[in-house]
């Protein structure tokens, strides 16, 4: 019963460590992404105001210094990276400039998005897109922002560290004190099916009295006694009677 109890506690602790520390990833990723949401709607709002003035799109020379300013202005965005729908780079921040083409993981999870935000989770090519459309509702090009998960990885690496030593204390506690609670009422348990044991293992003529009385199941035992010999008696009556009738 003890093995059993502290399995127990090691899967309800281990369970509620795991779902804590999936809540936390599950979280972190939710405000990292509205974090740069919150960048990537700044950067959209003075791409729309430029285009509402009939600039082209492949024609915003404020553009580069405006996303190369939020780049510097948040640590955890590596580039800013700005493609057309064929996934061609217009303005980047990035060393290769706009001589490549964006990772195909952006292009297809921006095409997949439509007209809603898109992320895309993959090691350093890891990103949160915005969908840029001119003034008919066309979308002329995507803007994503690419951060680095090493960091985030990390941080939830030390989280999900300290989880586990937490959840090991919690369940040595927890085991500890099950088997003190099982230990202390096996005693009595014990001591109980004693006094049962005892009782059944004397003669069946003899009164159970005091001793029986002692414990917790005396007075059952005593009902119980009292109703066997009565029925011991009625079933001696009962096959006398028979007996003298088949001699008669």
């Amino acid at each position: 019963m003890i093995t059993v109890a502290v399995l127990v506690c090691l899967f309800a602790v281990g369970m509620a460590a795991l779902l804590n520390y999936f809540k936390y990833r599950s979280t972190a990723d939710r405000i990292i992404t509205a974090r740069l949401i919150v960048v990537g709607d700044g950067i959209e709002n003075s791409i729309q105001a430029s285009l509402a003035l009939g600039l082209s799109f492949n024609e915003l020379a404020m553009l580069p210094s405006l996303i190369e300013r939020e780049r510097k202005a948040d640590p955890l965005i590596l580039g800013i990276e700005v493609f057309d729908p064929d996934g061609k780079r217009l303005y980047s921040t990035g060393s290769l400039g706009t001589t490549q083409a964006a990772p195909a993981s952006w292009l297809a999870a921006a095409r997949r998005g439509g007209d809603a935000n898109w992320s895309v989770i993959d090691g350093d090519d890891s990103a949160v897109g915005i969908s840029i459309k001119n003034n008919f509702g066309l979308t002329v090009g995507y803007l994503a922002l690419n951060y680095s998960r090493t960091s985030i990885d990390r941080d939830a690496h030390v989280v999900g560290k300290d989880l586990a030593l937490a959840s090991l204390a919690v369940c040595a506690a927890a085991a500890i004190l099950a088997a003190l609670m099982l230990n202390l009422a096996m005693r009595g348990l014990e001591r109980d099916m004693g006094v049962v044991e005892a009782a059944l293992q004397r003669s069946g003529s003899a009164a159970p009295g005091a001793e029986i009385n002692t414990g917790p199941f005396g007075p059952a035992l005593v009902r119980f006694f009292d109703m066997a010999r009565m029925a011991e008696v009625q079933i001696a009556a009962i096959r006398g009677r028979l007996g003298r009738n088949e001699k008669s």
